[in-house]
């Protein structure tokens, strides 16, 4: 399973609602699970902050979205070798990543996340 979400924060501004993978059918895990996400921030500045849970469980304390400048850097999305945030889930947990944008200006950013059944019960 496969999710993408590109999109841009302005000054000062959190995700309305605070997920990336809001209204994703895969946003909520059918069954037990691997989770790899990779996120980053496209464009002409940094300093996008994110963080990422699963369930009820923190997998990574809130942080500085890496930065790539596509016009030096390559793509503009995040590569299979950027899926830095990994974990695990049990059916009926929730893939959540947060962002917010402290910064004095207006900043892009691009998700993806790749969603691994590990077999077991569905539910």
């Amino acid at each position: 399973m496969f999710i993408k979400r590109t999109g841009s924060l302005t000054t000062g501004t959190t995700l309305n609602p605070n997920n990336v993978w809001s209204g994703s059918a895969f946003e909520y895990l059918k069954g037990p699970s691997f989770i790899s996400i990779g996120i980053i921030t496209a464009g002409t500045a940094g300093g996008l902050l994110a963080a990422q849970y699963v369930g009820s469980a923190l997998i990574a304390e809130e942080f500085e979205i890496p930065f790539r400048a596509p016009t030096v850097d390559g793509p503009n999305q995040p590569e299979t070798d950027e899926l830095y945030l990994q974990a695990g889930g049990l059916g009926g947990d929730r893939v959540v990543t947060t962002m917010r944008n402290p910064t004095g200006g207006t900043l892009t950013y691009s998700a993806i996340a790749l969603i691994q059944p590990a077999g077991g019960r569905r539910r």
